[in-house]
């Protein structure tokens, strides 16, 4: 009898119990099911613009000229979408104890924390327990500062503390019980311009901004900027679809921008031998004759344009520069916080970076200047950080709005590649988009009106095959806004020819390829290439040409080890192109190397001549490495080996 009412009972439980979990499998799934659908619906939201873009089979190709056909890709293919995953804001967990404001003409420290703030974060009871000190510094050369004053004061219940006037940049720390530092921080005051004695004989003059985005493609500004994107419909702008990289990284894509020469005949001319590139001329020193105001800003200390494994200026070479700043951070005050990313105090080295533009165009609203900004934090290295900066840049667009900065300025939002790092650029799409980086014009409404054929030269090469050098003079044509008159481009065009460098200003020829316009093979994307086997001969024979050709490089440097092909990771080919001298078939290669594991890119060209010592083979440009190779160069100083060493 008792027997048979525990097994009831039993039984009665065993039920409940699943019909409990029965229910929870249920609303489990549900959650994950609706949350899916939410997920996929956000990513069709915002791939269906571009997706209306591409709807019919002309747009489907990016450029559609005699000289290049490229084709397009969307932003959200499945292969896009495997790697978009969420990425989580990144705080740095310091106090910002001062913050740096100029009013009315004086610099101020003011206090940006309560007595309760202060205890929370440092058990500070009081104000009045805490001892600082500053030390103003000014710049000797682009590795090294100089102090020139020192300052103590102790918290009082007062707000704020007067640092003096004029452009200052100040390091500060702060103290409890002589021993325990609870503030170190870098702070800059950066006060209005002098007065310009320069002036135009034209009554309109078009100031210049560079926003640099370090690592953005096109499509990736497309799966990540939606605010910004948003913004921009409503003005004047020009997204152009063919702009192409010149270079693997920065410095060989920016130096065409800066200069107009491709970075070895700048090296050449005015630095090789020099102990800075002080000889060399950039845009800025044109600007600058004519009158402008001159910035140039990066928000890294480490892999700065002109000085990583470079010698940077003596001179300081614009007239505002954040540069000492951000070496007296990375001297002092620097410290790592999540994903490795960089802070000084309470703030990413970006927001450091934010608060240079936003003091930068408040002083220079009334006067023309060039300005050259760019931003590497975060969106070097991680695919998705992107996405966090998409109301950074929102907020900077709509302050530049507000100000009437837009009314008189020529905008530029630009990348110099796209991503490079993670697994992203070893997908077919992914290799692609490095050379398609993000280019963006942005004008004031006057100027179509102004300058309607130039305007609409420049709209129509929106879909033609472009690069920084282009940009170049395009640029340089805005210093003097006579050269875009209807008259004048008229008798320009009627003078052009197929060069390297042609102002987005003036019709981009029809018969435009990779060669006339200095893109490698490598780089180019006007030949489009199929999957073949890794296994064919060619394949093999053309693999073993590049290891050959990396072993070349590093044959002066005993202390690099000589590198074998592990594998071919993938291959691509296509056919020759009719019309060249020597007929010729084109192989690009992915492969991995031993010791070290490295992967590498590149591009070979099988022709029908052959050459001496080479098979017919030749390199399409350069071995470009895919990967992180981290420290295994440890050995080496020179840029343009260390990626391919690996240290015995």
């Amino acid at each position: 009898m008792h027997t048979a009412i525990s097994i009831d009972v039993e039984s009665e439980e065993t039920t409940k119990c699943n019909r409990s979990l029965g229910l929870t499998i249920i609303i489990i799934l549900s959650w994950f099911f609706i949350t899916f659908n939410m997920y996929w619906d956000r990513i069709k939201d915002d791939s269906f613009e571009y997706n209306s873009i591409l709807s019919d089979r002309d747009s489907v190709l990016f450029v559609n000229t005699t000289g290049c056909r490229i084709q397009g890709t969307k932003p959200f293919s499945d292969i896009a979408i495997s790697f978009i995953k969420p990425f989580k804001p990144v705080f740095c967990p310091r106090i910002q104890l001062f913050k740096a404001e100029t009013i009315g003409g004086m610099n101020y420290l003011l206090l940006n924390i309560s007595e309760s703030e202060l205890f929370s974060f440092s058990r500070v009871k009081r104000l009045r327990y805490v001892f600082c000190v500053y030390r103003e510094f000014i710049r000797v050369h682009d590795f090294l500062n100089k102090y020139v004053s020192l300052q103590f004061f102790m918290l009082k219940d007062q707000l704020s503390y007067l640092v003096g006037t004029g452009q200052q940049n100040i390091r500060i720390w702060c103290w409890v019980d002589f021993a325990r530092i609870i503030f170190s921080d870098v702070l800059f005051f950066l006060p209005p311009p002098e007065m310009l004695l320069n002036t135009s004989t034209s009554s309109e003059r078009l100031s210049v901004m560079i926003l640099g985005l370090d690592s953005i493609s096109h499509l990736h500004y497309q799966r990540h900027f939606h605010k910004v994107s948003h913004f921009m419909e409503h003005l004047p702008h020009t997204e152009f679809w063919g702009y192409n990289r010149v270079g693997r990284n920065s410095y060989p894509n920016l130096i065409p921008l800066l200069s107009g020469q491709h970075f070895s005949e700048l090296e050449n001319s005015c630095y090789a031998g020099k102990p800075s590139f002080d000889k060399c001329h950039f845009l800025w020193d044109d600007f600058k004759a004519a009158g402008y105001s001159t910035v140039f800003s990066e928000d890294n200390e480490s892999i700065g344009t002109f000085t990583h494994t470079k010698k940077g200026f003596c001179k300081q070479p614009t007239d505002y520069y954040l540069r000492p700043v951000m070496v007296e951070i990375d001297l002092f005050t620097t410290y790592n916080t999540d994903h490795s990313l960089e802070c000084s105090g309470h703030r990413l080295y970006q927001v450091i970076y934010y608060d240079f533009i936003y003091k930068i165009v408040a002083h220079l609203q009334r006067n023309p200047f060039f300005s050259f900004l760019w931003h590497t934090q975060g969106i070097h290295d991680h695919f998705n950080y992107a996405k966090l900066i998409d109301e950074d840049y929102l907020r900077i667009m709509q302050h530049l709005k507000m100000l009437g900065i837009m009314n008189h300025t020529f905008i530029l939002v630009l990348a110099d590649h796209g991503f490079r790092m993670e697994g992203f650029p070893n997908t077919d799409q992914g290799q692609k988009e490095i050379s398609q980086p993000l280019l963006i014009a942005i004008y004031p409404e006057w100027l179509p009106k102004s300058f309607p054929l130039a305007i609409s030269n420049l709209e129509q090469n929106a879909r033609s095959l472009i690069t920084t050098y282009d940009l170049h003079e395009t640029l340089k044509d805005l210093i003097n806004l006579n050269d875009l008159t209807d008259i004048n481009v008229i008798k320009r065009t009627q003078n052009l020819s197929n060069s390297r460098g042609i102002s987005l200003f003036l019709p981009i020829p029809e018969s435009r390829d990779c060669h006339s316009a200095a893109i490698s093979h490598h780089y180019c994307l006007c030949e489009e290439l199929f999957p073949i086997s890794t296994y064919e001969s060619a394949v093999q024979e053309a693999a073993q040409f590049v290891v050959a050709k990396i072993n070349e490089l590093i044959k002066p440097y005993p202390q690099c080890q000589r590198l074998e092909l592990k594998k071919v990771r993938a291959a691509f080919g296509s056919n020759g192109k009719a019309g060249r001298k020597a007929e010729m078939s084109q192989i690009m290669v992915r492969l991995e190397t031993t010791p070290g594991h490295g992967h590498f890119d590149a591009t070979i060209l099988r022709t029908s001549l052959k050459l001496a010592g080479e098979r017919s083979l030749i390199l399409g440009g350069p071995v470009t490495r895919t990967d992180k190779y981290g420290h295994q160069s440890f050995c080496i100083q020179n840029h343009q080996i260390e990626m391919y060493c690996c240290c015995v």
